[in-house]
């Protein structure tokens, strides 16, 4: 009997070839868009869901109660650590500082740039990355203990057995042996903290220089709790501790009219749990991701599955009329109901497996496109978990039903006699539903339409919106770490001094916005100056910066090779840094000549102002920022500003 259904079920749909090819292309295209924005929503709703320990994993932050703002902050100080587990041995069970940064490999004749962590020796007790080789308890026991994972060691070390072997690390021309002690499995994607290489934090190049000082914040750090330790109450036994350590900051908090919050501190410590890092815009600023975003994915794909399934339900009932006196013989040869409306449900059931593997497919073509626009890393493997094989299956038996079954359910309701006899009338109420589809489904195909329409203008606002530099034209190119930033730009000067189509070159410590080596971050840095506090971003650039992308000196003038001082002495600020010093337009003139408090206890004088422009997202207010002229913050990245008339030719 299944035999003889199927053989009919394909037999009707090779007859009818329009309405299959219809009816498989939308909703193979529907399946694979669906996919994809299931694919994505998956990877940022499951960040860190492999930590066996991430309901008692927490990341420490600041949050600071100025006078007219409130500020967070996770970056910590190397003796901050040290003090908490001295302070709260019980409450806290294991913890561990990550300080992420780049090292440079010299293995034999190999030598790789890659990315390092320096953590603690509880670090693997706290994350769950799996040891293939070694053992997870004593892997950084050992100060020249160096840790792998399996791509860094496989890179490193090719097929050869790595436990045990040397590895040579080059800090900055400094060039020290570590000994591999264990090697694990590399981190998921949406890991929030990376494995590539780990080293004991106390090798940290700054690490001896900084040990004892609480005013420099550079790290993470990361706690687990003691199973009996609750967060909020551990919270508010920290007051304390601030108090003892934060007394000074705290002291001037109060001087300049801050008021405490609903806790009664100006400065505590709170902790962020690790599954809400991911998402927390409050520490972790533009670097994090908006809840509410892969929930509209989730949204807009069940929509887009929606409006296909309402074609296909409309196509098929439009089909089944046709098809009346076939139904009307079946009864009267003595079909039941549920046999009639199981032969159409089968077809619908053939139709949407053949568009489900078809959209399959298509997702996997699109797959490469779809990860270089967003910058993402999906594969479809990822859909053969256990739960979301049978989230899909339960999906899609579900679409079948809805698009398939209520077709069936309407042609089996056909009357007998009628149908023989010529007569079909549909009921009022399947009409009525058949015309309330339609208007959903075009109602919704607007509102997509209309999103569309609004992100496709927001993308376009940020891609023209002046950004207050001229990036047209400039080549950034990152340096690296095997040779000095400033030993790159002035062999790149000496040789392409005398090309007509370079018009200036120039560098600096950070990139602006992110590149395609991926980097994206700042350097922030407070002092205090006539009883108030001042945070900056503070930028180390060299001789035609300003030049090179088109940034707008208002006042005073730029660093100068005319002026000797310059390297040790001088800074440039922009409009709002002027403005929070108290230089408000149209008197920041008025700022050139003052000496700031910054480096040793000479200052830095400022020479020059230029006007603001957007350095970060256009998401944030633009913020104080701070250019030196220093050889000790080294440079990072060559700006190259070409001509536009021979770009290729340049770009040989």
């Amino acid at each position: 009997m299944l035999r003889n259904y199927l053989k009919i079920a394909f037999r009707n749909l090779f007859k009818n070839k329009v309405y299959a090819f219809i009816n498989i292309i939308g909703l193979s295209v529907a399946f694979a868009a669906a996919m994809l924005l299931f694919l994505t929503a998956h990877f940022e709703l499951s960040f860190d869901d492999f930590q066996a320990n991430k309901d008692r994993i927490f990341k420490t932050y600041y949050k600071v109660n100025y006078a007219n703002k409130i500020e967070y902050g996770n970056a910590m100080s190397a003796p901050f650590l040290p003090a908490l587990l001295a302070e709260y041995k019980s409450e806290i069970k294991h913890a561990t500082r990550i300080y992420n940064g780049s090292v440079q490999v010299i293995q034999g004749e190999k030598t790789i740039n890659e990315g390092i962590n320096y953590v603690d020796a509880d670090f693997f007790k706290i994350f769950s990355f799996k040891i293939l080789k070694g053992n997870a308890n004593t892997a950084l026991n050992d100060l020249k203990g160096v840790v792998l994972n399996e791509e860094t060691a496989k890179k490193i070390f090719g097929d050869v057995e790595p436990i045990g072997k040397l590895v040579r690390l080059n800090f900055g021309g400094r060039f020290e042996d570590y000994t591999v002690t264990a090697i694990t499995e590399k981190a998921p994607e949406n890991s929030t903290i990376q494995n590539r290489m780990m080293i004991r934090f106390e090798n940290n190049p700054n690490y001896q220089q900084n040990k004892d000082r609480w005013e420099v914040n550079n790290h993470s750090v990361y706690v687990q709790l003691a199973a009996n330790i609750d967060t909020e109450p551990f919270e508010k036994r920290t007051k304390s501790f601030t108090e003892k350590y934060f007394k000074d900051g705290i002291e001037q908090l109060k001087k300049e009219g801050a008021k405490p919050d609903e806790r009664g501190e100006l400065v505590s410590l709170r902790l962020l749990p690790l599954p809400e890092e991911h998402f927390s815009k409050q520490v972790n600023g533009n670097g994090a991701t908006d809840k509410s975003y892969p929930y509209i994915l989730l949204i807009v794909s069940g929509l887009i599955v929606f409006i296909a399934c309402v074609n296909f339900t409309n196509l098929s009932i439009a089909r089944s009329l046709s098809r009346a006196k076939e139904v009307g013989m079946r009864k009267a040869l003595g079909a039941v109901k549920s046999q009639i409306v199981g032969q159409f449900w089968g077809e619908a059931l053939i139709l949407c497996t053949v568009a489900f593997g078809l959209g399959c497919v298509l997702a996997t073509l699109a797959m490469p496109q779809y990860n270089a626009l967003f910058k993402s890393n999906l594969s479809l493997n990822n859909l053969l978990q256990p739960n979301i094989v049978a989230l899909l299956a339960v999906g899609f038996l579900f679409v079948t039903l809805v698009a398939g079954g209520y077709p069936a359910w309407v042609v089996a309701k056909f009357n007998t006699i009628e149908v023989l006899k010529g007569k079909l009338r549909m009921s009022g109420s399947a009409g009525g539903l058949r015309s309330g589809l339609i208007i959903t489904q075009f109602s919704i195909a607007v509102f997509l339409i209309s999103c569309t329409l609004i992100l496709w203008k927001q993308i376009d606002y940020l891609r023209n919106k002046p950004l207050g530099f001229n990036k047209e034209q400039v080549i950034s190119i990152p340096v690296g770490y095997e040779v000095s930033g400033y030993k790159v730009l002035d062999f790149m000067r000496n040789k392409l001094a005398n090309q007509p189509q370079i018009l200036s070159i120039t560098g600096s410590d950070i990139n602006i916005g992110q590149g395609n080596d991926g980097s994206s971050y700042k350097s922030v840095f407070g002092f205090d100056m006539e009883g108030k506090s001042y945070s900056t971003n503070g930028l180390n650039i060299d001789f035609d910066y300003t030049k090179t992308l088109g940034i707008k000196l208002i006042s005073g003038r730029d660093f100068s090779k005319a002026f000797p001082a310059d390297k040790a002495r001088s800074i440039v600020i922009n409009e709002t840094m002027a403005k929070q010093l108290g230089f408000k337009n149209p008197t920041v003139a008025a700022a050139i000549g003052r000496t700031i408090p910054l480096g040793d206890s000479l200052g830095k004088t400022i020479v020059g102002v230029v006007k603001d422009y957007h350095f970060e997202s256009l998401k944030n207010k633009i913020d104080a920022i701070t250019y030196f002229l220093q050889n000790d913050f080294g440079i990072g990245y060559i700006f190259v500003k070409v001509s536009p008339s021979s770009s290729t030719k340049t770009m040989a």
